[in-house]
């Protein structure tokens, strides 16, 4: 199966064949609130072009499964509204509920946003989340994302009104966690600049991104 891996995880390209997993995802009722703000009810055809249009467009949308079985797990994107200059990504990701608290998404989405900045020279990658979905939040915290701003009352959801939560990560921040992961808390005193990350030699080996749509 076609795309990379990660410890636990296959992130494969998307395809057609797809569509009626995601679709069923998006249905699960303790999944589509926290990730689009909206009603769970029954989908019509349009919605599910919608969905389709909103993977084909990302410029990375990948199908998460089980490394060990295969199994459908989720979806995650990066996706680019800018193409002209490209200097910010927007990230989403969602699981089905069996595959939370096992650290999958920290995995996904520390993948994800480590490639997005190498390969696609992202100067930011931001992302939106609920401030009750405490689980999210703390796994975007763990990757180094910060909370940059905050729209009240955005959501009725469970009989309260959340807020929403806007997030995001500079391309300097993440350079600087890949060193102290990499090299240890003393990266920094050792004078090994983040820019260093872009290099061929510290680059992983990672598949050229053709081959993943391939």
């Amino acid at each position: 199966m076609a795309g990379f891996t990660t410890e636990r995880l296959l992130l494969c390209p998307y395809t057609e064949a797809d569509l009626d997993d995601l679709t069923s995802l998006c249905g699960n009722p303790l999944v589509w609130p926290l990730v689009l703000h909206d009603e769970v009810s029954p989908r019509s055809p349009k919605f599910r072009e919608r969905l389709r249009l909103s993977m084909e467009r990302a410029v990375f949308a990948a199908i998460i499964r089980l490394k060990s079985t295969g199994e459908f797990m989720g979806q995650a994107m990066v996706t680019v509204t800018d193409t002209k200059h490209f200097l910010e990504g927007s990230f989403a990701i969602c699981l089905l509920p069996k595959f939370w608290n096992n650290g999958y998404g920290t995995e996904a989405t520390h993948y994800m946003v480590d490639y997005s900045f190498r390969w696609f020279d992202l100067q930011r990658i931001s992302l939106t989340v609920l401030s009750s979905n405490l689980r999210a939040i703390a796994v975007y915290q763990k990757i180094g994302f910060r909370i940059e701003g905050r729209k009240r009352r955005f959501w009725w959801m469970s009989g309260r009104w959340d807020d929403i939560f806007l997030m995001g990560i500079l391309y300097e921040e993440w350079a600087a966690r890949e060193l102290q992961w990499t090299f240890g808390a003393d990266a920094i005193h050792h004078h090994v600049h983040p820019c260093s990350l872009c290099s061929p030699v510290f680059q992983p080996h990672y598949c050229l991104y053709s081959e993943y749509l391939h």
